[in-house]
């Protein structure tokens, strides 16, 4: 529920933020006439994000004689900062590498088939991510100072300063296709772009490879133990990001 109202929360932010352009849009000189004719250019994104799992049970029936199930169960805001190269293809495409930095942190919470919650707790999993993504992005027809654009391409995302000790810890890398869409405002001198985006990861990134983990007992989880696959057969990342690019 809390994750369907951050979206909605997102989409009315762009509403918004559409609504408010159009005053930039109505009886004004256009603003910025040659910026979209320059071969490159480059900028900088600051940002909210939302990290999610996307969670396959394995159902297994694990050490203890359990089967037990994982849920991503809370909603936490992060932010974000990244910059923008930005190479002109043609009229209406454009080619852009923009690395980004995902600062946030994901929830899991682990209960058995009689309801009883793991020992210790939810499971916090800090989660520091740079992307790589590498997208097309294909522009509409300028209207004054607004046009919009749509994105869409590949990303890799690199963990960093990951908690070895902990019940789940993320493998290094992961990779997937990132999507988007968002407005060119012209300002007199700058783009103000606002601009929603999501990654969905296609890889399993749980690190399964454990030996130096804290608490044994905690394998079962990550399924570090006789080769199982733990509480998850799968657990996959994504990343949900409304930004405010600066070019």
């Amino acid at each position: 529920m809390i994750k369907r109202q951050i979206a909605l929360l997102f989409c009315l932010l762009l509403s918004l933020l559409t609504l408010s352009a159009q005053r930039y849009n109505v009886g004004e000189v256009p603003n910025l006439v040659n910026s979209d004719n320059k071969p490159y250019h480059f900028g900088f994104i600051l940002g909210l994000n939302t990290l999610d799992f996307n969670p396959f049970q394995s159902g297994e029936v694990l050490e203890d004689g359990k089967v037990w199930y994982g849920e991503d169960i809370n909603f936490e805001v992060g932010f974000s900062i990244g910059i923008i190269s930005d190479l002109r293809l043609a009229e209406h495409l454009d080619m852009r590498f923009c690395p980004v930095l995902y600062f946030g942190e994901r929830t899991l919470r682990f209960v058995d088939k009689d309801g009883n919650e793991r020992e210790g707790g939810d499971v916090s999993v800090k989660s520091n991510l740079i992307s790589f993504p590498l997208l097309f992005k294909i522009r509409g027809q300028r209207a004054r100072n607004v046009r919009p654009y749509f994105l869409g391409g590949f990303a890799g995302t690199v963990a960093v300063g990951r908690d070895k000790e902990a019940p789940i810890m993320l493998k290094a890398t992961d990779y997937g296709p990132e999507i988007g869409f968002g407005f060119d405002i012209y300002l007199p001198y700058f783009k103000l772009c606002p601009e929603f985006k999501a990654f969905f990861g296609l890889s399993d990134v749980i690190n399964r490879d454990r030996p130096d983990i804290a608490s044994a007992d905690d394998l079962k989880f990550s399924g570090g133990v006789a080769g199982g696959k733990g509480v998850f057969s799968k657990l996959s990342s994504r990343i949900f990001a409304i930004s405010f690019n600066f070019e």
